[in-house]
């Protein structure tokens, strides 16, 4: 690996990331990502701005991949890529996609950039050293793909990732950059204090996941297959060089003046910084060696938050955990120096082997016996002045020179541990309330991603679905309605939300409504369609309820029945003339029926064309009769004598004549008429779209076709002839089926028994 910075003449940089999307929702901080990193990069490397390239918002996959097929073919010293925005996993593969602003949620595997096609680009690349840095959501997933490949055989590949492959990356609102990049940018533009001059990829991910731990974020990811972690990557901005060491008073170390080194606490931004900037001013400050800062947690064992003058234990301790009980023990051990806490390494007896981790740093041509190395000094940080809740300990390494410390030097570590404690407090509250954002932020997401799933499922789904309002006063009314019921009612989804479900219910069938329970039930009902007709539906529903105060909607499921019940129309046919029966009869008049008088919501007007009296209900039209209120004409026909038929030949040859009789009736009506066969002597044709002369003259017709001579038995029997009596009836809007039957029937009775 090459033990220099990179050389910004055959160094190329991608900087690309999405923050506007025309169907996700939109990342503004990712667009800060990109200024930031940008300006960064240019400054530490030298770059000119056609060598480190920002790619912000492409519209399209090729885009992106175009900007990284270009840099790869130029670089040929270090070559950085760098991707923000949404993270997605393919429906099929599970692999990672990156997003573009045209990506479709729905629609992934073709409208986002799959990884592999960034990792088949890097393949080729010929420099000697590739980064790719990731802060997406599933962004480890990129292993799973790199796994496998070989550009992570060859010397010089590292994978930066923001989240692990099933976590989602954050970006918190109110802050100008992203969680993950944010604190990318700050170990890079900061530095690492009594760090090395040039920092590498391992020291910044060692520093990365600390910061990211303090603040409760997701946790980073690395994938690294060879050395190019240990080489230098930029150059440490928090570098010191090493100053010759004092001539200390006898007293000891002297330490600065304090409100220069507690001026850092309080300007600290966040509680990894707060943290950090402890263990650093006990170093340069206070004139310690090292120093390391423990931190309680809520379970009340003690963390290792930050160490400051030794780099090489940082990524070996920090994170680790010491339980209370050995910390308490340590604390009750030693010299009481007025709060802190001194122990002696003759008086350490049982600590090697506590589980506390420590850090300790060789001296060398220190006087004999002044400081051991495994002396322990330790200055414990409570929430105020006078309480006893311990929020974190520093543990502190030997003075320089190994000196013991003289009165000014432990008060001013005593004030010093005092406004770190507060520093503490105040950066752990201001630490409570962005996790509570994130919460929050996580709960809107989470609600947003619920939202959208029910969103899809209640759009796309392929029967009806509506949601309707219970609150009083606004009982029934349909709020939302998805296009396959805006479809199957034929009306827009304007007009639906003007109308109850009750409004749009036959009226036959309200009884059946109003007797499902209000919890849920279901029924088979009629709805009316925007041209007037009916359709058969299956209607279920189901109250979503809100505990403190009561049912809030009621979600409705329709599905379409109504090729069903014209299956049960069909089967419901007279088996010996082919015609329908009552029963369907009744199926057929039950959708077939304004449930409206012509009178109130149906208007009246007049066909100016042919002067034709007609009246209309919803686009619903059909012939007036001059002073009738009347829609359908019902003739009944009677075929007189027909027991004789029976007595004289038997019913076999009954059923013959029917069946005649019946093909006759089919014949002579009108098309679009429907013929039926009631009782047993009897047939009934419903004539739509016609007026009383024309249901007269269609009467006649019938009645002439049935009277021609019959024969029963072979062509040579003897022909014989039946007589018919017919009578004329009109189902009006407004009427039942029952009503139109029962009006029918009666006129035939009283015909019969007047002749």
């Amino acid at each position: 690996m090459p033990a220099v910075l990179p050389d910004p003449a055959r160094t190329r940089v991608v900087l690309a990331g999405t923050s506007d999307f025309t169907e996700l929702d939109g990342l503004p901080a990712v667009q800060g990502n990109l200024l930031a990193l940008a300006d960064l990069f240019r400054t530490a490397w030298g770059m000119s701005a056609q060598h480190c390239v920002s790619v912000s918002n492409p519209a399209t996959p090729r885009d992106l991949s175009r900007a990284v097929q270009h840099a790869v073919s130029e670089a040929t010293d270090t070559l950085l890529v760098y991707y923000a925005g949404h993270g997605l996993i393919g429906p099929r593969t599970g692999q990672l996609h990156l997003a573009v602003e045209s990506t479709e949620p729905d629609s992934v595997h073709d409208s986002a950039v799959p990884y592999e096609w960034i990792r088949w680009e890097i393949e080729k690349s010929r420099a000697a050293r590739r980064v790719v840095v990731l802060d997406c959501c599933y962004s480890a997933r990129a292993f799973g793909v790199q796994s496998d490949a070989a550009a992570l055989e060859v010397d010089g590949t590292y994978l930066l990732a923001a989240a692990a492959e099933t976590a989602v990356a954050l970006s918190p609102p109110g802050e100008p950059l992203t969680a993950f990049t944010g604190e990318l940018v700050t170990v890079l533009r900061d530095g690492v204090p009594n760090g090395p001059e040039f920092l590498d990829l391992d020291t910044v991910f060692s520093r990365l996941s600390s910061r990211l731990a303090a603040r409760e974020r997701p946790r980073p990811q690395r994938l690294c297959r060879n050395r190019l972690g240990l080489a230098p990557f930029v150059r440490n901005r928090a570098y010191v060089p090493e100053q010759p060491a004092p001539v200390h008073a006898s007293e000891g170390v002297q330490p600065q003046p304090t409100d220069i080194i507690v001026a850092d606490l309080y300007t600290a931004r966040s509680l990894a910084d707060t943290l950090q900037a402890i263990a650093d001013g006990a170093v340069a400050g206070l004139g310690f060696l090292q120093a390391t800062v423990n931190l309680v947690q809520p379970e009340g064992d003690l963390v290792v938050a930050a160490i400051a003058g030794n780099a090489a234990d940082e990524p070996l301790l920090t994170g680790r955990v010491g339980a209370r009980e050995a910390w308490d023990r340590r604390l009750s051990m030693g010299e009481d120096w007025d709060g802190l806490r001194f122990i002696a390494h003759r008086d350490a007896e049982g600590l090697d082997v506590d589980g506390v981790p420590e850090s300790f740093t060789a001296l060398s041509a220190m006087p004999a016996g002044v400081w051991h190395p495994m002396d322990r000094l330790y200055a414990p940080m409570f929430t105020g002045e006078k309480s006893s809740e311990l929020i974190g300990i520093v543990s502190l390494g030997p003075p320089k020179q190994g000196q013991r410390l003289g009165p000014a030097a432990l008060e001013a570590l005593r004030t010093y541990t005092f406004h770190a404690s507060v520093a503490v407090s105040n950066a752990r509250m201001r630490s409570y309330m962005q996790r509570a954002l994130v919460r929050l932020e996580r709960d809107q997401q989470a609600l947003r991603a619920s939202e959208e799933s029910f969103r899809q499922i209640f759009e796309y789904a392929p029967s009806g679905v509506a949601i309707t309002d219970m609150r009083d006063g606004e009982r029934g009314r349909i709020l939302r309605a998805n296009d396959a019921l805006c479809r199957m009612l034929g009306r827009p989804l304007s007009i639906m939300r003007r109308y109850a479900f009750m409004d749009l219910i036959h009226p036959e069938d309200l009884k059946t409504m109003m007797a499902l329970s209000p919890e849920g039930g279901r029924a088979e009902v009629r709805l009316a369609r925007q041209d007037g007709s009916w359709i058969w539906v299956a209607f279920s529903t189901s109250v979503v309820a809100d505990h403190s105060d009561g049912p809030l909607f009621l979600v409705v499921h329709v599905d379409d029945i109504e090729e069903r019940r014209r299956r049960e129309l069909i089967m419901s046919t007279d088996p010996v003339t082919g015609l329908l029966t009552e029963p369907g009869l009744r199926l057929y008049l039950q959708r077939r029926l304004c449930p409206w008088p012509t009178t109130g919501r149906q208007a009246h007007v007049v066909d100016l064309s042919s002067g034709e009296h007609l009246f209309a209900h919803r686009g619903h039209r059909h012939k007036l009769p001059p002073g009738m209120g009347s829609t359908l004409a019902l003739i009944r026909l009677g075929i007189n004598s027909f027991k004789a038929v029976n007595d004289r030949f038997g019913y076999s040859a009954g059923d013959q004549v029917l069946a005649e009789l019946a093909g006759r009736v089919t014949s002579a009506a009108a098309q679009g008429t429907v013929a039926a066969r009631v009782g047993g002597d009897e047939f009934l044709v419903l004539a739509d779209d016609v007026d009383v002369y024309g249901a007269t003259e269609l009467a006649l017709r019938l009645s002439r076709a049935c009277a021609h001579p019959l024969s029963v038995g072979s062509p040579d029997s003897a022909a014989f002839s039946l007589g018919t009596t017919y009578v004329l009836s009109w189902a009006t809007c407004g009427s039942s089926w029952q009503e139109a039957l029962h009006d029918s029937a009666q006129r035939m009775h009283e015909e019969k028994r007047a002749g």
